[in-house]
């Protein structure tokens, strides 16, 4: 009895280790949360640019092993971009993305006109502006409504990267 508790704390002891290491070596780490046919998975995230190039670093731990990869956002993407993509993260993938396409952010092109305007076309989709006055870190974000389906998505109101913070499609 005595080795299946010493077992167990040795246990608890290395996953609270492993999570304040990951927490350290990954300090600017958002966590998206992805829900579809009752299955829930965390994905923890971090952007960072590189010269004319936005990378998106994911990883999730799952039986007990941490996956990984990275999307790759050219220029072209992050300023031009008219879509956002559906991939869903495979482990150990890198992919770059096509021109036209982002991964959780917006293009500056339709943020921009999403502010000055009040609407937006983004996966050939037009969008309104409802409001924005929910906020999450310390920005409003902008509630945006599909016309026609009634689709809605909440943006984080930030010119430098303008995430997706909840897609309600």
């Amino acid at each position: 009895m005595k080795n299946k508790t010493r077992t167990k704390l040795i246990v608890l002891c290395l996953c609270l280790v492993a999570n304040l290491s990951a927490q350290t070596l990954m300090s600017d780490t958002l966590l998206f949360v992805f829900k579809l046919h009752g299955q829930i998975r965390k994905y923890e995230m971090v952007f960072h640019e590189k010269k004319d190039t936005l990378y998106l670093d994911w990883r999730i731990l799952r039986n007990l092993h941490w996956q990984r990869g990275r999307f790759i956002m050219e220029r072209s993407s992050v300023e031009e971009g008219r879509s956002l993509t559906f991939l869903q993260p495979g482990d150990g993938k890198h992919v770059l993305l096509p021109s036209q396409e982002t991964a959780y952010v917006l293009s500056k092109k339709a943020y921009k006109q999403l502010k000055e305007t009040g609407e937006m076309e983004y996966n050939q989709t037009k969008y309104s502006l409802l409001d924005k006055e929910d906020y999450a870190f310390n920005c409003h974000l902008l509630h945006v409504k599909d016309k026609i389906e009634g689709a809605e998505m909440w943006i984080l109101d930030d010119e430098k990267l303008p995430l997706v913070m909840e897609n309600d499609s």
